[in-house]
């Protein structure tokens, strides 16, 4: 049987509180005979090992992550019982288990640390707060899982030491991790041309600090699998294309194919020490495909004389390129290639009219190739016509 003792009354038999965990325990000794024997005094300290941690939940049940600065505010409740109704003295703290140097104490004064509120005739809600700041982190305890330990005493003057949470109740340490911006090019891109996507993965180093003693040091996130992915124009969510390892300095870049416009970005889906991040995206239109005819006429034509040259400039109305539209005003270049060379020469420009109409006429000098060509626009691909051939009439 435990002593008696009134509901919220608290005695401490030795006459010293345990002020917190913090505080180096005392060791009595008394040499007898020569010897040491330590040497409690005439009342213990009572010890009665009822005390238990039901539940906890850190950080509402999520990892704490915590980047290259700041501080980063983590709540913890959780749930104490004492046969004597709960605990009267409280020095909590957050700490890694299994590895890392990582622990905080939660915010107040030591031994009070958490506010505890009656739930049962045995049992009590604790809340506070734990601010994790960039120097209580370090590489070591990245990933690992973040318990809460109590210790203090209860109504009945029980001491209980160093009560761990459950493991279950445990959330990760993790580090935060940051995209640059997803750099497409070209801009605008040709339909099925080569788009190249570049990108990089970064995070903290907490074992490393800035010039400034206080800032962590933010390097490259190498050898990490980030999902390249891709959002049609007009759609609402994205869709991965392709996985991408990161390279040295968690530098990212790969090559696509160009097939519609839309939004390019990278992925990161985190790691068993970094939280996942998505980096800003980048949005690709793809150049209008163009057409472009030419008929040369007469065919043969006499030497000097004159030729007609005719065709027509369409451009697509959307991506698929399945429906065409005469491009109106549009300055178009005559050219001639004389046979047996390889090198197309500008005779002269032309314009389409409202429907994308070509006509003009030229003189023919010799034997040879007749082709329009047309530069483009900013919307509109280039594009140049098979040569016609025109052979001059045999006298």
């Amino acid at each position: 049987m435990r002593p008696p003792h009134p509901q919220g009354w608290f005695s401490d038999p030795w006459g010293i509180f345990l002020t917190s965990v913090r505080n180096v325990g005392l060791i009595l000794a008394g040499t007898i005979a020569g010897g040491l024997l330590l040497a409690p005094p005439a009342q213990a300290d009572p010890v009665y090992h009822d005390t238990k941690i039901l539940s906890t939940t850190i950080n509402n049940g999520k990892p704490i992550v915590m980047g290259a600065a700041g501080v980063v505010a983590v709540p913890v409740t959780t749930e104490i019982y004492d046969d004597s109704g709960g605990v009267v003295r409280i020095d909590a703290q957050l700490r890694t288990v299994g590895g890392g140097f990582f622990f905080v104490f939660l915010e107040g004064d030591a031994g009070y640390n958490m506010t505890c509120v009656e739930a049962t005739s045995t049992t009590q809600i604790c809340t506070g707060t734990a601010m994790v700041h960039q120097y209580d982190v370090d590489d070591a305890s990245a990933g690992r899982p973040v318990h809460l330990r109590i210790s203090g005493y209860a109504i009945d003057g029980g001491r209980y030491d160093n009560l761990l949470s459950d493991s279950a109740d445990s959330v990760p340490l993790l580090k935060q991790t940051w995209q640059a911006t997803a750099n497409a090019t070209p801009e605008p891109a040709r339909k099925n041309g080569t788009l190249t996507v570049a990108g990089r993965l970064t995070q903290p180093n907490w074992s490393a600090l800035e010039a400034d003693g206080s800032t962590k040091v933010v390097v490259g996130y190498a050898g990490q699998p980030v999902r390249l992915q891709f959002k049609k124009a007009g759609a609402t969510s994205y869709s991965t294309v392709k996985t991408v390892t990161s390279g040295a300095d968690g530098k990212l870049k790969t090559t696509v194919k160009a097939t519609t416009s839309g939004t390019w970005r990278w992925s990161f889906a985190g790691s068993s020490t970094s939280v996942g991040s998505t980096s800003g995206g980048d949005s690709v239109t793809l150049y209008k495909v163009s057409k472009l005819t030419v008929n040369a006429f007469p065919e043969p034509v006499t030497k000097g004389g004159k030729l007609t040259v005719t065709g027509r400039l369409t451009r697509a109305t959307t991506d698929a390129a399945s429906t065409f539209v005469g491009y109106a005003k549009q300055p178009v270049k005559l050219q001639f290639r004389k046979s047996g060379s390889s090198k197309y020469t500008t005779v002269k420009t032309v314009y389409t009219d409202a429907k994308g109409n070509l006509k003009t006429t030229t003189t023919a000098k010799a034997a040879g190739y007749w082709r329009f060509s047309y530069a483009g626009s900013s919307t509109v691909a280039s594009v140049s016509a098979a040569g016609d051939h025109v052979a001059l009439k045999k006298k």
